[in-house]
């Protein structure tokens, strides 16, 4: 998938080298399952298949783990964030688990665009009765706007367990944001643990959410991506504009533009339906990190289950 975006961005697809003790070592096996985009320079670019969305079972397995090892490691050695976003067009299908987690999970609505789109407009309803009358199938994911939900409570584990495999999560990781960070709610241990209806009354959570809407990235997403989208009636009340991003973006889009990506995360992690597979970016190169996390996999017993 990454040797056709790079055909597509007109850039040479690497031919092997010959042996030598010049030629870098191959380290492709160490990166299995996933594939490095190796003549990509502006960032590191990674790549792996899956079997499908809904992603196999097997796979879905392999890959929580993954996502779990690699967010334990962003945080011990990067000090980066987790931050888990679900998009609109996928929770139709994810309904039940969707309202059965709102509350736990807090969501908000935002916008995921493409470099450069418009929003899209939902057809008035004169012109959804033209398309039903004319016997023209309405599919929803293709007049629905880009929107995209970001949970405010972090949960990071239990939001992947409900909604990853559909295709349609994105997670960042970025630096925190000291505005998030609640103070103690006014609560002694002693007076918890008489008070039992304070656990059972969600207020922690409450609280937690309440400062997460204070961090800094909503108002940078907009200045960074709502450029041509300001006279936009909905645009105020966009809460965020998160990049919804496929490998071709990251050979054809300039490097100014790439460059702005990354101002508002350090790694960006997408299920993406049209590359059938996930994508993994980072503006530093974590090729180290990375093949030293899935070593450790394959030593605890978890093998990637390939497509067949």
């Amino acid at each position: 998938m990454l040797d056709k975006a790079q055909s597509e961005a007109g850039e040479a697809v690497p031919t092997p080298k010959k042996p030598g003790r010049l030629t870098p070592a191959d380290r492709s096996p160490e990166f299995a399952p996933w594939r490095r985009a190796q003549e990509l320079t502006r960032c590191s670019l990674y790549w792996m298949p899956v079997g499908g969305f809904p992603v196999p079972l097997a796979q879905r397995v392999w890959l929580l783990q993954f996502l779990e090892r690699l967010a334990s490691t962003m945080s011990e050695q990067f000090a980066l964030r987790r931050e888990v976003f679900l998009q609109f067009k996928t929770v139709p299908e994810l309904m039940d688990t969707f309202l059965r987690n709102a509350q736990g999970f807090q969501p908000i609505v935002g916008l995921s665009r493409r470099p450069g789109a418009a929003i899209a407009r939902v057809p008035d309803a004169a012109t959804l009765t033209r398309m039903f009358e004319s016997g023209k199938e309405i599919k929803f994911n293709e007049i629905a706007p880009d929107y995209c939900y970001w949970f405010l409570r972090k949960a990071g584990a239990k939001q992947l367990e409900a909604f990853w495999g559909h295709g349609g999560v994105s997670i960042i990781f970025t630096k925190p944001d000291p505005a998030t960070a609640p103070p103690p709610l006014p609560f002694s241990a002693a007076f918890r643990k008489k008070w039992k209806g304070i656990e059972e009354s969600g207020v922690d959570g409450l609280w937690e959410a309440a400062f997460a809407l204070k961090d800094g990235f909503q108002a940078k997403s907009k200045v960074l991506f709502g450029t041509g989208l300001e006279d936009e009636p909905q645009y105020p009340g966009l809460s965020f504009i998160l990049p919804l991003l496929q490998s071709s973006d990251f050979f054809n889009q300039l490097e100014q533009e790439s460059a702005k990506w990354f101002q508002l995360f350090d790694v960006y992690l997408r299920e993406s339906p049209q590359d059938s597979g996930i994508l993994f970016a980072s503006k530093t190169d974590l090729d180290d990190t990375l093949i030293e996390l899935l070593a450790k996999m394959r030593a605890d017993g978890f093998t990637y289950p390939e497509s067949r």
